[in-house]
C-alpha cells in the first residue's frame, strides 16, 4: 500500500513501520514484570485484546496520533505474546525444550507467510480500512481457541525465596550470549535480507537463469526471501531437535556454514548459485537462534527465566533494528561487502559462544558447551 493512499508521507510511514519495534525495547522488560507477578494465561488473553483492538485502528491512518497509538500498543501486545510463547515452549518441553521452540517458531513463520499473502489480496479487493478490520477479526477468531486453552496456565506468580538465586543479566558471560543473539537478529532478520536483495538488483538488472529458465529480477530477489519464509516454516522443528541432541555442535556447525554460504553468496554470479547460498544462510541462521534461545533456556530457572528471555528479546529487537541500516550503509561500499561484512559478524559469534557458554555463568551450574 502507497503512502500516498494511505494518507502519510514518507516519513511517517518509516516511523510506524519501526515504532513497535523500538518501544519493544522499553515493554519487553515490563512483560518480564508482568509474567513474574501475574497468571499467564491472564496476561495472554491480555494481550490478544491489545492485538486486535491494535489492529482495528490501523483502519485509522489518516489519524496520524491514532495510528502511532496503535503501533505502540501491537509493540507491547507482541512483547507479551513473544515472551509467552517462549517460556510455554521451553517449560513445556517436558525435556525437549528445542524440539518445542522449532516447533513455536513454525508456526510463527506460517503466520508471517499467511499475513503477506492476506494482505496485497485483501487490501487490493476490500480497500485498507476494511482488510485492517477483517485482520482484526482473524486475529480474535484465531487468538481464541489458544487463550482458552491457556487460560489456567498460572506459571507467572511470584517464586517466594528466589531473589537470591537470580541470575544478574549483566553478568559477562550472559551478556556474551545476548551480543550473540543482537548480532544473529541483525544479520538474518536485517543485513542479509538488504544486502541480498540489492545485490540482486545489481547482478542481474536483466534478470537472469533460474533452474535454467529466464525470470525477471523481481523473481530471483522473491526467491531469494522466500527461502528465509521455508526455513522459518520447515527447518526449525529439525533445528529445534538437532538442538536438543547436540546443543554445541548445532550452533557451532550452523555458523559455519552460514559463514560459508554467505562467503558463496558474495562471490557467485549465477542466479540458481544465489538463491541456493541464500537458503543455505537462511536455514543454517535460523538453526543458530534456535540453539542460542536453548542455552538460555538451560541457564535460568523458573524465577529468573522471563527475565532473561525478555532481555533476550530486547537485544534481538536493536539487532533486527540496526540489522537493516547496517545492511545499506555496509552496501555503500558494494554490496559484495556488505554480505561479506555478514559472514565476518556471523563468524565473530563463535567466540562470543565460547565465552558465554563456559562453566560458572550462573549459581556454578554446567557449561553448555
Amino acid at each position: 500500500m502507497s503512502a500516498a493512499r494511505l494518507g502519510l508521507d514518507a516519513l511517517a510511514v518509516g516511523l510506524a513501520l519501526s515504532l513497535n519495534r523500538w518501544v519493544r525495547i522499553l515493554t519487553n522488560p515490563i512483560a518480564a514484570r508482568l509474567y513474574e507477578r501475574f497468571p499467564a494465561g491472564a496476561l495472554v488473553a491480555v494481550a490478544l485484546a491489545l492485538a486486535v483492538l491494535s489492529t482495528a485502528a490501523y483502519a485509522l491512518p489518516g489519524w496520524l496520533a491514532v495510528f502511532l497509538g496503535a503501533r505502540l500498543v501491537w509493540g507491547f501486545s507482541w512483547s507479551l505474546l513473544r515472551l509467552g510463547s517462549l517460556l510455554s515452549a521451553i517449560e513445556g518441553g517436558t525435556g525437549r525444550a528445542g524440539k518445542a521452540l522449532g516447533e513455536m517458531r513454525a508456526v510463527y513463520g506460517l503466520g508471517f507467510v499467511a499475513g503477506a499473502l492476506y494482505a496485497p489480496f485483501a487490501v487490493e479487493s476490500w480497500g485498507w480500512e476494511m482488510a485492517c478490520v477483517v485482520a482484526a477479526a482473524l486475529t480474535l477468531g484465531l487468538g481464541l481457541p489458544p487463550v482458552l486453552l491457556a487460560r489456567r496456565w498460572r506459571r507467572g506468580m511470584e517464586f517466594p525465596g528466589a531473589d537470591a538465586d537470580r541470575v544478574s543479566i549483566w553478568h559477562p558471560r550472559l551478556a556474551a550470549v545476548f551480543a550473540v543473539a543482537a548480532l544473529q537478529y541483525s544479520l538474518y532478520s536485517g543485513l542479509l535480507a538488504v544486502a541480498g536483495g540489492l545485490r540482486v538488483a545489481e547482478l542481474f538488472p536483466q534478470g537472469g537463469a533460474l533452474l535454467a529458465v529466464l525470470v525477471p529480477a523481481t523473481i530471483i530477489a522473491a526467491a531469494f526471501v522466500l527461502t528465509q519464509r521455508l526455513s522459518q516454516v520447515l527447518w526449525t522443528p529439525v533445528a529445534g531437535r538437532l538442538a536438543d541432541r547436540a546443543l554445541p555442535a548445532t550452533f557451532v556447525g550452523a555458523t559455519v556454514a552460514a559463514v560459508a554460504a554467505m562467503s558463496g553468496l558474495a562471490l557467485v554470479r549465477d542466479a540458481t548459485a544465489f538463491v541456493a547460498f541464500g537458503a543455505l544462510a537462511f536455514f543454517a541462521g535460523i538453526t543458530s537462534i534456535v540453539a542460542v534461545e536453548l542455552a538460555l533456556a538451560h541457564r535460568s530457572t523458573d524465577a529468573d527465566r522471563p527475565r532473561v528471555l525478555a532481555t533476550y528479546n530486547s537485544w534481538a529487537d536493536i539487532g533486527a533494528a540496526a540489522g537493516a541500516l547496517g545492511g545499506g550503509a555496509f552496501a555503500l561500499a558494494g554490496t559484495d561487502v556488505a554480505i561479506m561484512a555478514g559472514a565476518t559478524i556471523a563468524a565473530l559469534t563463535i567466540p562470543l559462544w565460547r565465552f558465554g557458554s563456559a562453566a560458572g555463568l550462573m549459581r556454578g551450574g554446567p557449561s553448555f558447551t
